[in-house]
């Protein structure tokens, strides 16, 4: 009686530091984004609609889960979906810099923009692999 074992081939590595650092921070932003849901926020004379508010949290949370799964198996697709999704929530934070808004506010959309790109670049970057030399 003989046993078959089989094995499925995984082309997925473990990230390195930069790219595991990058996850970490857009799972912060994926996180930071709950707050703002928060119904006592003063937002100033312009308030944004708080279906758009939800959609920044749904953001969040398909980032957060991206993140977790690329941290643990080094997923290509997760760590792409995990960028589109902090650009968007970049792009979505935007107005919050040139509008008549508390400081707050301000300063929370700058931080969540400079953090986007940092993180975005960070888990992107690939890492350089030696190429042979052809003469």
């Amino acid at each position: 009686m003989s046993t078959i074992t089989t094995s499925t081939p995984t082309n997925h590595r473990t990230p390195s530091a930069s790219v595991r650092a990058g996850l970490a921070l857009s799972a912060l932003i994926g996180v930071a984004n709950l707050p703002f849901l928060v119904p006592d926020i003063d937002w100033g004379p312009d308030e944004p609609p708080y279906p758009l508010l939800v959609l920044a949290a749904v953001v969040g949370m398909v980032s957060v889960v991206c993140a977790v799964i690329a941290w643990r198996s080094g997923n290509r697709r997760a760590l792409r979906i995990n960028a589109a999704a902090l650009i968007f929530n970049a792009l979505m934070v935007i107005p919050g810099l040139f509008g008549d808004t508390p400081a707050f506010i301000t300063i929370a959309s700058a931080w969540f923009v400079v953090t986007t790109v940092v993180a975005v670049v960070l888990t992107m970057r690939r890492a350089s692999e030696p190429r042979p030399v052809v003469d």
